[in-house]
Formats: C-alpha cells, structure tokens, sequence
C-alpha cells in the first residue's frame, strides 16, 4: 500500500489516502474543486436517531443537491494490511497482527493531518471498541462509505472495495427509507450528498446503510453492530414493510416490466388489458411511495415504464418525467442518453395502441 494526499486547494479538503499503487496510478491528476450548494442546506446537531445527525436549515427540493464533501481519509474497505511476520502467524495471533498493522498505517495517515482535520477524524464515533481494532481503525469501520470507482483490480466484492471516512457526510444517520442518496464523483474526488425527494426545513437528512431488498430482520442484524435499533416506519410495521418489498422485487423487476410493456403495446394478442397495466402503474407508485424506496437504483427505471405505459395510451406523462430527469441527473447518467430515452418516448411505437383505425 502507498500513502498519497489529494488536494488541489485546502478550502476544498484535503484527503489522506491509503492506495495501492496500480489504484493510485488511476486518480485523477488534479481533481477539480467540489461543486457546493448556492446556499448552505444543512447542519449537524444531536439527533434523535442518536449521537449526530445532519438536518435541513430550508426546505430542499427532490433532486438538489445538499452536500459535496472531500473525505478526510480513503483506505480500504476490508484489512489488506501487511506487516514483517505477520503472515506467517495463525489464527487469533494473526488477526492481533493485522489488526496493529492496520492501526499503524493510519496512524501514519493521522499524522499527515492538519491539527484540525485530526480533531474532527477523532471526534466520529466508534463501535470498535472491544473487538481488537485500535482506536482510528474503529472509527473507519464505524464511519466508512463505499468509494465508488475506487476499487482494488481482480480482487471481487467488500475485498477489493475502499472506504472513505467525511467529516459531516459520515454523520447522516441511517433509516430503510431515507430521503437521500449519495454518489463519489471522481472528477473532484468527492462525495455529493442529494436529496431523492422534498425534504422539508427542520428534518433530519438520512441514508441506508443496508441492503434494500433484505427483510427486516436482516437490516436490523447488519446495523447491530453499530449499536443502533432502527424504529423508522418500514421497521415499525415490519411484516407489511416486508410484504411490500418482496413484491416490489417480484413483480417491479426490470425484466418482467420489460417484457409486459413490449408484449403490451406492440401485441393485439397479448391478452393484457389497458386497464390491467394502468393498476399495475399505480401499485408500483403506491409501493415505492410507502417503502419510501426513492432511493434505490431501480426506482428510475421504474419511472420510465411508468412514463412509457402512460405515452402508449396517449396520457401526460411530464409529471413523472420530470421526476426521472431529475433522478438521472442525480445518478450522474450521460445527458445524450437521457435525451435519446426521451426521444424514444415520444416516438409513434409508443403509441401504437392509440392510433386511429385506418380502415
């Protein structure tokens, strides 16, 4: 592993990082200044979740974004630390070993910190605190967000992933259906913090620290160790939130959207009712909107089968349109993309059903 500082101005953060070297080779060579808000939106205070939370200061608009932070430190995700003997050690003895190695590799990183980038890195909580790992590795195991694009060659899954450690980004507290969404943008070498719908002045900004699609009792195990009971809405009423996911995966699927809308729209035979596709638009609405699953990756695609049943049967789609456009925006999607979906849209096989009888 190779220690190397990104930074291009301080205002912008400056990041401490822990790479390989075929990693550090794939950096931007000087990353670009973050892109703020116009305003400030939010704040960090105590939050009734626990510990810190961060909360809006003004009513913030689906789609805007809220934060773009430099992370304090990157390293990776799962301990590919080494150090002299330790590999030749067995069981609790090596995991000790690992675990110190570890701890001195990020002290070094501490050290190339400023005085106050030291204090806030010291200050996040730390859950570690009885299992062998040292003080600053508990903090990035407790506060470590999944750096996307930043990913060790050949090596698959959690074991080739890196971590980022944020001053404020690493204090959004967790809820299974959060009002916000995150994504690394490696131009500038930052975390973008958005909001996936309106959040409203006062409210408490959230993310997911747990897979979606899993049942309660599994998002409450993964967040067990972070000494955290989730009580959001999905959690409080947990068999119905679970019912409700679970056809969300079965029958919103972007495979079986698929095939329905083509077997629909361009098929006399399809024996699939207009009525039967428009209850089916509104069932999927209806779910996302109670799961409060705004956030996940297939929320979009879902809105453009939305958008492409209501066109097929020459009915206003902007509405959702509008909601899509700004959620591709979010995810980062390619604006020529976006505008050849849009064109496809509107084109006449998607009106099909439609058109005037010619006979």
């Amino acid at each position: 592993m190779s220690r190397s500082q990104v930074s291009t101005q301080p205002a912008d953060g400056c990041t401490q990082c822990l790479l390989s070297a075929a990693v550090e080779e794939a950096l931007p060579g000087c990353p670009c200044p973050p892109v703020l808000p116009l305003s400030p939106l939010h704040r960090v205070g105590p939050s009734l979740l626990g510990g810190q939370g961060m909360f809006a200061i003004q009513p913030i608009k689906q789609g805007d974004l809220i934060l773009s932070e430099r992370a304090l430190l990157i390293a990776p995700a799962e301990m590919r630390y080494t150090t002299e003997g330790v590999e030749k050690l067995k069981g609790a003895k090596k995991m000790r070993g690992i675990l110190r190695g570890a701890e001195k590799q990020l002290e070094t990183l501490l050290r190339r910190m400023d005085r106050e980038d030291q204090t806030k890195y010291l200050s996040l909580a730390n859950v570690h605190k009885k299992d062998g790992s040292g003080p600053l590795l508990g903090i990035l195991r407790t506060n470590g967000y999944c750096i996307d694009g930043l990913r060790e060659p050949g090596v698959d899954g959690f074991a080739g992933a890196y971590s980022g450690v944020f001053n404020e980004l690493s204090r959004v507290n967790h809820i299974c259906c959060p009002n916000s969404t995150r994504r690394f943008h490696m131009p500038s070498f930052s975390m973008r913090l958005y909001a996936i719908r309106d959040i409203a002045e006062g409210e408490e900004i959230t993310t997911n620290y747990t897979g979606t699609w899993e049942s309660t009792v599994a998002r409450q195990e993964k967040l067990s160790p972070y000494c955290f009971t989730c009580s959001c809405s999905c959690c409080s009423n947990c068999k119905a939130s679970d019912r409700r996911r679970a056809r969300l995966q079965a029958q919103f699927n972007p495979r079986r959207l698929s095939m329905r809308l083509n077997k629909w729209a361009h098929t006399d035979t399809s024996g699939i009712t207009n009525e039967e596709m428009t209850t089916e638009v509104e069932e999927g609405l209806r779910l996302y909107a109670e799961e409060g699953l705004e956030s996940h990756n297939l929320y979009p695609t879902f809105l453009l089968h939305v958008c492409s049943v209501l066109n097929a049967m020459g009915i206003d789609f902007s509405k959702y349109g509008l909601i899509l456009l700004r959620l591709w925006i979010v995810r980062g999607m390619d604006l020529g993309k976006m505008f050849a979906i849009f064109q496809m849209l509107v084109v006449p096989l998607y009106r099909l059903r439609y058109l005037p009888d010619l006979d």
